[in-house]
């Protein structure tokens, strides 16, 4: 196992963004990816900076490493000015959200990749319901230990992530009356969800070669937990978000992540089935979730939680550079997640077209 802790600089960060690939015409989801990469190809751009995914309607962009949230906001809008063009080019459009509202899933092509024919043979009907847009945020971390302590940390905060970050309340047509259906669908997937409280590093290396030896995954990168250590890249990476239509949003997210690894020493590991409770309630409820702290007994709602957690954060904020991006989590708060928005236009217009058509425009 390639090991990198502490190639970078400590909690310099970096995101995916996963983002759906629609047909101008219809807006449904078009398998473009091919033609994106070769387009991206003649345009000089980095195979690192713009990926494909499982899905042939998914095109994924990564980031630079960067010091700061304030520098990282600033390169996810120009990538997606970049990418946009790209995209258009090729006869289709960008939008950045959780699940498209009305294709059907298990409809949409798997990308001619090795590694994702892999995936589509050892996971059969699973990978094709796979058709569904995260946000990943990394976040650099000194050593080993501090891995395992930042996962930790970030698990805890998993329910809250979620009900932030929620936007995917359709699924193939139809309300689901969940926040986030993709949270729940990527559970089809064998090790996601929750990550196991591992003691230490030992703990998790014994768990991966365990897995290794028995030929039952290549390496670590099969572990596709809520929140997981990335050696090779030397980071932590939250997995939990849905995809942010506003790139703002991202942002925050972003910086909540960047805080809490900075500040995972202070965090006790807590039962991943007690915290599975929480985030049950933030995948149907959204912001309207309640979460049981159950070392005190006591249920706030994910509002309370998000300007509690918020405010503890500050000052830790100030140091990495990133406060008024935290900040912008009360402003999710304040102005409801994507999975509002989308039923409320829905409710307006009638038409989940609509919805789409919403998301195409507001990926900016």
């Amino acid at each position: 196992m390639e090991i990198n802790f502490g190639a970078s600089a400590p909690y310099t960060v970096g995101v995916e963004e996963e983002f759906q690939l629609v047909d101008p015409g219809s807006l449904a989801l078009t398998p473009k990816i091919e033609a994106v990469l070769a387009a991206r190809d003649a345009a000089g751009l980095s195979a690192e900076t713009v990926a494909s995914e499982l899905s042939a309607s998914c095109l994924e962009v990564r980031s630079p490493v960067c010091a700061t949230v304030p520098e990282l906001t600033g390169e996810l809008s120009a990538a997606r000015s970049r990418v946009r063009k790209l995209v258009e080019g090729c006869g289709a459009r960008l939008a950045a959200a959780g699940t498209h509202p009305f294709s059907d899933s298990v409809e949409q092509e798997i990308t001619a990749d090795e590694r994702y024919r892999q995936v589509e043979e050892r996971m059969g009907w699973t990978a094709r319901m796979q058709a569904i847009y995260g946000l990943h945020i990394h976040v650099a971390v000194p050593d080993a230990e501090h891995a395992i302590r930042a996962v930790s940390a970030l698990s805890q905060h998993v329910p809250l992530f979620l009900a932030l970050s929620a936007n995917s309340p359709f699924w193939n047509g139809r309300d689901t009356r969940l926040a986030s259906v993709r949270a729940k669908v990527f559970e089809l997937v064998p090790r996601s969800g929750l990550p196991p409280a591992f003691g230490g590093w030992r703990d998790f290396e014994r768990y991966v070669d365990t897995l290794i030896r028995a030929r039952l995954i290549p390496d670590y990168s099969w572990c596709w937990w809520d929140a997981r250590p990335h050696p090779k890249l030397g980071t932590v990476e939250l997995r939990t978000p849905d995809a942010q239509t506003d790139v703002a949003r991202t942002a925050s997210l972003a910086a909540l992540a960047q805080c809490l690894v900075a500040t995972a020493d202070q965090y006790v590991s807590e039962d991943p089935l007690l915290t599975g409770e929480n985030k049950w309630n933030a995948i149907r409820y959204g912001l309207d979730a309640r979460f049981h702290d159950f070392s005190t007994g006591v249920s706030a709602t994910a509002r309370e939680t998000a300007w509690t957690l918020t405010e503890e954060l500050t000052p830790v904020s100030q140091d990495l550079g990133c406060k008024t991006e935290l900040e912008g989590v009360l402003e999710i708060v304040e102005g409801g997640t994507g999975a509002e928005e989308q039923r409320r236009l829905f409710a307006e217009r009638g038409a989940l077209e609509d919805v789409t058509a919403h998301l195409v425009a507001a990926t900016a």
